[in-house]
């Protein structure tokens, strides 16, 4: 296993410490630190190796890569977790390896900022083969990947999810940022017109609110991809989210159909473009895409998506529209789901009292009078206002 670190002491036994026994060895490459990160590493078994930063991530995961001995290669960040399911799937994985040729994708959860955002789920190579033209690229938002494919390495899926836990502080979230837009300006200057240094360029753009810059990086991005390149996907959503940042909702509509013309059953594209669609005035486009993304259900690994687009919040614009429509029942029907998913969901909540009141009020006297009784109501009155106040 390898780890990269700078001034990590408070962190890294939560990172290594799940995982320690799992691993033959564990390199930890140490980039200046000024607190006990060396001291506690090597208490969790780590062999520890000083290189100096020089500004290039790929370059501190290389210098790991070159003194590890193992056959394959596990990676983690100090701000990474391995819960203990997760961590009996990892050694299931690593004890049934018989071919080490192959590399694995695992899913990495980012957990959100303060609890203000969902959860964001990605999909990242976490286990390769341990060769020496298998190397990482680029100064920051480092890839693993253009070297397995030039290597002709295999990528397979593992049933194992990371749980990332450094973008949970703004200030922290801030700070990288900052570094990581100075790293790809550097990177771009080296790498002028590359597809994947103008993405994370756009990525960072649309995080400080320079969403005209976003568009522009993310156009020059598809400009130079190749017809049919999987890479457009997560391009066309980003563009179509910016357009719609901006409120240009006709561009933002054309991004999402170019992007689905390649992936017709995408979950971000369909749910971007429904949201478009509504803006637009195209309210029963935009309930078809939405019941669409429930009918596709998430799929076995998303990439680089907020899971919760197959569940509550696609069911929560859809019992938004029943109630515009006045189809009372599939509304209280849909914020019922939404509720069994997010039981503390304020707007379910308040939604489904509103529907309740609503139905209560409609019934005729004769009926009404019947529930009072099986419900122990001495009048129609209380039991509306006992609604009200549930």
């Amino acid at each position: 296993m390898t780890i990269i670190a700078r001034n990590e002491e408070a962190n890294l036994p939560a990172c290594l410490a799940p995982v320690a026994d799992v691993f033959d060895e564990i390199i930890l490459i140490d980039t200046g630190s000024i607190d006990r990160t060396r001291e506690v590493a090597r208490s969790l078994g780590a062999q520890v190796f000083d290189v100096p930063w020089i500004d290039d991530f790929a370059a501190a995961r290389n210098a790991a890569l070159e003194r590890s001995t193992g056959d394959v290669i596990f990676w983690l960040d100090a701000d990474d977790r391995v819960d203990h399911e997760n961590r009996g799937r990892l050694r299931s994985l690593l004890d049934g390896l018989s071919d080490v040729g192959a590399a694995f994708v695992m899913g990495c959860l980012s957990e959100s900022v303060n609890g203000t955002e969902s959860a964001v789920l990605a999909d990242r190579i976490r286990l390769f083969p341990n060769r020496p033209e298998v190397r990482w690229e680029y100064r920051v938002h480092e890839q693993i990947l253009p070297s397995l494919h030039r290597a002709g390495i295999p990528v397979r899926r593992a049933d194992v999810t990371i749980r990332h836990t450094g973008y949970t502080d703004p200030q922290t979230r801030r700070l990288k940022a900052e570094r990581n837009a100075r790293l790809l300006m550097a990177e771009l200057r080296d790498r002028p017109g590359d597809p994947i240094v103008l993405f994370n360029l756009a990525r960072a753009a649309l995080d400080r609110k320079d969403t005209q810059a976003g568009v522009k990086y993310l156009t020059e991005a598809l400009n130079v991809l190749t017809p049919g390149d999987p890479f457009a996907r997560a391009l066309h959503v980003y563009l179509a989210t910016a357009y719609q940042l901006l409120g240009e909702w006709d561009a933002a509509l054309e991004a999402c159909e170019a992007g689905l013309a390649a992936a017709p059953d995408d979950g971000e594209l369909l749910f971007r473009e429904a949201v478009v669609r509504y803006q637009l005035g195209d309210k029963v486009g935009a309930g078809d895409r939405w019941r669409r993304i429930l009918e596709l259900g998430c799929p076995e690994r998303p990439t680089c998506v907020t899971p919760e687009i197959y569940g509550h919040l696609t069911r929560r614009n859809l019992a938004m529209l029943a109630e515009e429509r006045g189809s009372h029942l599939e509304a209280f029907r849909l914020w019922s789901e939404v509720l069994a998913e997010c039981p503390s969901d304020s707007q379910a909540i308040s939604s489904k009292a509103r529907l309740t009141r609503k139905f209560l009020r409609s019934l005729p006297a004769r009926v009404m009078d019947g529930f009072m009784r099986r419900a122990g109501f001495r009048s129609r009155s209380a039991a509306v206002r006992a609604d009200d106040e549930g």
